[in-house]
């Protein structure tokens, strides 16, 4: 019988916590700030901070503004949300862009470019604030949309084209089909009711998939000692 009502305690606990996950962790702001990005330009950078500490663990300090981390934007088209709001996490961006459909699906050649652009050590990126990292943002940024099916193709000009070109023979497949060894996930934001309000969906780099599911583990790592002991 206790070893019943313990089993019964995990997994409430574990209900709680993705519950609370859901309520809590999924809670982001978007800005920009002067200097990563180019004026005028619709896209990255872009700062994100989530209510979900965590989330900047993995990030090296270059990628890192303000507390927040930085990220892109993978559909064109939609705008930043106004102040903090919920959010889903995911592997595909969903209602908006201009091609990909919904859910769009994140590719093997901007989870690959982005998580070097998190740790900083994107070949050719130029990390210090000012112009020249505005411009590294906007090719990156060309790049992204084009592997999303937003623009296209930026040219030979675009280092960073370039450089997934030389990557991957497909660098536009799904990044699910291909399972790497590394976890990219799509922060998709939402305003008030998720059917309504759709806003620009950001990539991030989240390799042990943050506070949430760590604590979730938690619990069903007990849950699961605790039935090999029934």
């Amino acid at each position: 019988m206790k070893t019943m009502q313990l089993t019964e305690k995990l997994l409430a606990a574990a209900a709680a916590i993705v519950v609370a996950g859901q309520a809590w962790a999924l809670q982001v702001k978007v800005t920009r700030v002067p200097g990563y990005y180019t004026n005028a330009y619709g896209g990255g950078e872009f700062t994100l901070w989530s209510t979900d500490s965590t989330w900047t663990n993995h990030y090296s300090p270059k990628a890192l503004v303000n507390g927040g981390l930085q990220t892109f934007c993978l559909e064109r088209g939609e705008r930043m949300p106004e102040g903090w709001v919920s959010a889903d996490l995911g592997t595909a961006a969903v209602l908006g862009g201009y091609g990909g459909g919904s859910p769009d699906p994140i590719s093997i050649g901007t989870a690959w470019l982005y998580k070097q652009f998190a740790e900083g050590n994107l070949p050719g990126y130029d990390y210090n604030p000012g112009a020249g990292r505005a411009t590294s943002a906007r090719a990156l940024q060309e790049t992204i949309w084009w592997l999303e099916h937003e623009q296209n193709d930026p040219g030979p000009t675009n280092p960073f084209r370039n450089l997934v070109l030389n990557k991957f023979d497909d660098p536009s497949k799904n990044y699910t089909d291909v399972n790497p060894n590394f976890r990219i996930l799509v922060v998709n934001p939402w305003v008030n009711d998720p059917a309504q309000g759709a806003k620009q969906s950001y990539v991030l780099y989240l390799p042990d998939g943050g506070m949430t599911l760590t604590l979730l583990g938690g619990c069903l790592l007990g849950l699961g000692m605790v039935r090999r002991r029934i």
